[in-house]
């Protein structure tokens, strides 16, 4: 019997009733009325059936909203009684409900947050910042984690760690979950712990006294400051390899260090090779180095003063992205002007990198720095680094401080010299068994067989003007544009992934670009500003003022990360009335983009192009002879 009757069936038994009793009424004979009554009670037992198939539904139904509140009851006093903050938000992350320990984390009762952004939340400087990530969660499908700062009501600013999940019921509006945890007080231990490895590393390398560690296979594994300026060895130069000298004299320390079972330090002499190839003579005290668990560590290596004069010692090579405090602190810290503190870094160390004043290991301010220049705590400066360096922008070493990231791209010099560098090609051409008559040919099919598609980013008009011009000219590639800007979408970049062969940026957009071309499947050449143009713009500089004209101010901003940048004076190539006071006679820097604008004849003070450092070429050389020999297999 079903349990589900039709709703009008009683309708139609009440009929069919009233028809009978009709039936009934006008009957003339007792075999009628004796058929009429047997029907009708027929329908009055149908009719008792349906009531009570009524009565059934209906209990069914009781219980299923009964059960159904109670379902409702328990989430809700699961969400309520939830330890993390929980809260459901529109797209635009705008609250509609929140738990408990959601209201006490913000300091505001939990049905008066409904209807407030998390915005309002969030500290000012960290508000743009929070807005791009809420943009980029609210486009993937992908569940979003990151840490952030939160300012409740009347209460101090807590560091939290929020994990977003975009959800779209069916037949209503997408929306976002949010669980958000404090981890105020693990920051503050993190950072506790990096501030005394931070003073340690400071401590020891202030000692004077020559010192190294080796590790247990006589690797070195700190190099102290001393020790650099008694061999002329840089720290970089020696840590992770054998110790520079004759063979065995690592282990001859080590044995002579295992040797004192009382642990006091064991004497020997051993000779150091300088940077210079000279052979010095020393003598070191040696200490075995254990752990509570008695289980060696390496070795630690004091050597004896030197007599040999301060002026006679091999000198530690210098680098030409050496900053003093000041230019570290206006190029690296300068950029935050009271902003995210983490933004202004990045861009630091990327017009750093783009300017060819930095290099990947080269070593950044330490966290104290930091902290005493920009009048930040140094638990937000600790903070921002380890984010940047989740980006790869910049790598923590526990034992030598912070570093530029290596994902970064190195250069590598190139002759400029065009006879030399083809004479070095025909004669590596002939090392291959390649006729010098073949070559030209030989290049010809293998680069201008097939078209390279070039996706060109960055976030000045500056710089995309160049790339696609140079691009286009130099190596002939078709080559797209892409804006990276706080407007683009993570779905039209992996659109426009898709259609490319290899991306070309700039250093300031590395961190956009690494996971989604990797997933692509598409190389990524970074390129850096020409170091000609760099060298006579600081040039320029230190004799005094000079003008720059371009079209993003933006891209003004990176050039001021120059030796004496902050005697550089940005016009806009639109602002007619600053460019027209500029005398004719001064040279000026400035963009390819600008050119295009500016209207009265300026004197330059580089060339337009090129305006990128061929330190790339080779990789872009290495895209097009692929691009083009693919092309050759598919032909054929």
């Amino acid at each position: 019997m079903s349990t589900h009757p039709d709703p009008h069936q009683a309708e139609v038994m009440s009929t069919r009733l009233a028809a009978l009793r009709d039936q009934a009424g006008r009957a003339v004979s007792e075999p009628l009325l004796r058929t009429s009554l047997a029907e009708l009670e027929c329908a009055i037992e149908e009719l008792r059936v349906t009531e009570e198939d009524l009565r059934q539904h209906q209990s069914q139904l009781a219980d299923a909203w009964q059960a159904a509140e109670k379902s409702s009851e328990w989430y809700r006093e699961m969400f309520d009684g939830a330890a993390d903050a929980l809260l459901a938000t529109d797209i635009r992350g705008t609250i509609r409900d929140v738990n408990r320990a959601g209201g006490a984390m913000m300091g505001v009762r939990p049905d008066l947050l409904r209807g407030k952004p998390v915005a309002v939340f969030v500290p000012e400087d960290s508000r743009a910042e929070f807005r791009a990530r809420l943009s980029t969660t609210a486009t993937s499908s992908i569940p979003q984690q990151w840490e952030m700062r939160l300012a409740p009501r009347g209460a101090e600013p807590l560091w939290v760690e929020v994990r977003v999940t975009r959800f779209a019921p069916q037949g209503a509006h997408p929306g976002l979950h949010w669980t958000i945890r404090d981890i105020t007080a693990r920051r503050a231990s993190e950072g506790a712990r990096v501030d005394a490895a931070d003073t340690l590393r400071i401590a020891a390398q202030a000692i004077q006294v020559p010192w190294v560690v080796l590790d247990v296979d006589g690797t070195v594994l700190l190099w102290s400051a001393a020790a650099e300026r008694l061999t002329g060895w840089a720290e970089d130069e020696v840590v992770g390899r054998a110790l520079p000298g004759p063979d065995g004299a690592a282990e001859s320390a080590a044995e002579a260090a295992a040797a004192k079972t009382d642990g006091a330090p064991a004497g020997v002499d051993l000779e150091l090779r300088t940077r210079a190839g000279e052979t010095v003579e020393l003598a070191a005290s040696v200490v075995a180095l254990a752990g509570d668990d008695g289980v060696s560590r390496g070795t630690l290596l004091m050597f004896a003063a030197t007599d040999v004069p301060a002026e006679e010692r091999p000198a530690a090579p210098t680098r030409a992205a050496d900053w003093t405090e000041d230019e570290a602190r206006r190029v690296l810290l300068g950029g935050a002007h009271g902003g995210e503190l983490v933004e202004g870094i990045r861009q630091g160390i990327a017009s750093g990198l783009y300017l060819g004043r930095l290099r990947p290991g080269d070593r950044l301010p330490s966290i104290r720095e930091v902290a005493r220049h920009t009048s930040q705590d140094h638990r937000y400066v600790s903070a921002a680094y380890r984010r940047l360096a989740g980006e790869g922008v910049v790598d923590i070493r526990t034992r030598h401080g912070v570093v530029v990231g290596a994902g970064a791209p190195a250069a590598e010099p190139l002759s400029n010299e065009t006879a030399e560098w083809l004479a070095g090609v025909i004669g590596d051409a002939a090392a291959m068994q390649v006729k010098a008559p073949q070559l030209p040919d030989l290049v010809k099919r293998w680069t201008g067989s097939a078209t390279v598609r070039c996706l060109c980013v960055d976030g000045t008009e500056d710089d995309l003007v160049a790339l696609t011009t140079e691009l286009q000219g130099q190596w002939g590639f078709r080559t797209e544009r892409l804006v990276a800007d706080e407007t683009l979408r993570r779905d039209t970049l992996v659109r426009a992934l898709r259609e490319t062969d290899v991306v070309v940026t700039t250093p300031f957009h590395v961190a956009l670009l690494d996971a989604p071309a990797k997933a692509a499947g598409v190389p990524v050449v970074v390129l850096q500003a020409n170091p000609d143009t760099v060298r006579a713009a600081e040039d320029r500089l230190r004799q005094g003022p000079l003008t720059a004209v371009v079209l993003d101010p933006r891209y003004g901003e990176r050039l001021r990360c120059m030796a004496g940048g902050e005697n550089l004076n940005v016009v806009r190539a639109d602002d007619e009335a600053a460019v027209a006071a500029l005398d004719p006679a001064e040279p000026v820097l400035m963009t390819r983009a600008a050119h295009g604008r500016v209207r009265q004849p300026l004197r330059l003070l580089a060339p337009l192009s090129p305006a990128f450092s061929p330190a790339r070429a080779r990789d872009l050389a290495a895209v097009l002879i692929r691009r083009n020999l693919e092309g050759l297999r598919n032909t054929n």
